[in-house]
């Protein structure tokens, strides 16, 4: 499992882009490493077809993968990501991503999780 502490959390829709987005990132200014997880506000026929009608994972190397999350588990102070072979693969982690954050995060990355992952 890739793990860091997550020191800033952004939770968005942007109607602009058509997508609602939950990002965690090691440090305060977005650098370092990152687990960002997106959903389209809208989807299409196409989108249905090519399999893109769900969420993405994507890393701070610009690695992105459709789907792939086995299971995922919020605790107070932290999120665990379990990801399939081939979602790990792309991704390049090992199993998939433990992420510590501060707890008065835990509101609204929850609310976040809940509408990109359901």
């Amino acid at each position: 499992m890739r793990r860091f502490k997550a020191k800033a959390l952004a939770v968005a829709e942007d109607p602009d882009l058509n997508t609602y987005v939950v990002i965690l990132t090691e440090q305060s200014d977005g650098s370092g490493m990152r687990l960002e997880i997106q959903k389209s506000l809208l989807s299409n026929e196409q989108d249905r077809q090519l399999g893109l009608d769900t969420y993405c994972l994507c890393t701070e190397e610009g690695s992105t993968y459709y789907g792939g999350i086995v299971s995922w588990t919020l605790a107070h102070d932290s999120l665990e990501v379990e990801l399939d072979a081939k979602a790990a693969d792309a991704l390049g982690v090992e199993g998939g991503f433990v992420v510590d954050f501060a707890p008065e995060n835990r509101p609204a990355l929850k609310d976040g999780l809940d509408r990109v992952l359901g």
